[in-house]
């Protein structure tokens, strides 16, 4: 288990207050929150790469030490992947790999560069110069290398940013088999909450260098706690209905009315097809924006009650 306590850590400004959590084994948690909140500094402090002010980072009990303690800052067991990517850039892709995942014996370290070189879509540039790479192949590959090392611990800076949608959903299969093989541990940074929905076991939501909530990824999605936090995981409807201010997601509606629901009178905009579902787009009354999603065009719809999955 990883064991964050009261990290601090201040520049010119505070950038990191009072932060706790534990990391479980064979779990994924999810950072979530805007750009500059700090998520990205504490990634640094919890791989034992910079010095908090004050607080510990602890896994499995041992005290993970930052780099005034350490000749090569880091922690064997702890692999951090971020914008920085740190690469061996004047080796080649498979060479990057390999002295990662060369603690194996060359039959078992081949087969899993491999893999990792299938699975990061990297094969066909395996005999290239890392420095020749583009910035999305930079990334694949400094994933690729936290892999190879098999650490009880990844931490994973914004990993999906440079990627289609298709290697995204290969790569969050593979980290989702070794949590439940390997029981690795992931804690995965982003500003974009759906992107670990699916993922995380838990979610914290993160601002000003402050964790203001944790929750599962289905509460932060049906129970959000304010407008600003919701958004980050996906569209959200704000109406105000007899003073009261109500939040719901496209999906929370039903079209039979009935007498005990919030009820809507809507003005149809436009549908949109996003393949698997419409978003239908409506103005409320009020002139609030209202987005909905269904199998098909609402175009005919002027009412709806509102359905809270949770009520």
């Amino acid at each position: 288990m990883l064991k964050i306590k009261e990290i601090h850590f201040k520049r010119e400004r505070e950038i990191l207050s009072g932060i706790s959590f534990n990391l479980k084994s064979s779990s994924i948690i999810g950072l979530v929150g805007p750009s500059g909140a700090g998520k990205s500094t504490l990634l640094k402090i919890v791989s034992g790469l910079l010095e908090a002010d004050k607080g510990t980072v602890h896994l499995n009990q041992q005290r993970v030490y930052g780099p005034s303690f350490r000749l090569i800052p880091g922690h064997p067991e702890i692999q951090l992947v971020n914008q920085d990517f740190d690469l061996d850039l004047y080796h080649t892709v498979r060479e990057n790999l390999l002295v990662k995942a060369n603690y194996l014996p060359d039959d078992l370290c081949n087969e899993l560069i491999d893999e990792l070189l299938e699975l990061m879509e990297l094969t066909p540039l395996q005999n290239k110069q890392a420095i020749h790479l583009s910035g999305g192949e930079q990334q694949r590959l400094a994933m690729g290398r936290s892999l190879a090392k098999e650490p009880e611990v990844i931490l994973l800076d914004e990993p999906f940013a440079h990627m289609d949608a298709h290697l995204r959903n290969r790569i969050s299969d593979y980290l989702l088999k070794l949590k439940k093989i390997r029981k690795t541990s992931f804690m995965l940074v982003t500003h974009d909450g759906e992107e670990v929905l699916s993922l995380a076991d838990r979610i914290l939501f993160f601002n000003d260098g402050k964790i203001l909530r944790e929750d599962t990824p289905e509460n932060f999605y049906f129970n959000p706690s304010n407008e600003f936090e919701g958004l980050f995981f996906g569209d959200l409807n704000s109406v105000t209905i007899k003073n009261r201010k109500i939040l719901f997601r496209p999906i929370e509606f039903d079209l039979e009315l009935t007498e005990i629901a919030d009820q809507l009178d809507l003005k149809f905009i436009k549908s949109v097809f996003f393949g698997a579902y419409y978003k239908n787009y409506f103005l409320t009354k009020k002139k609030e924006s209202i987005i909905l999603y269904h199998s098909e065009s609402l175009s005919h719809v002027q009412k709806i009650a509102i359905k809270k999955k949770n009520n």
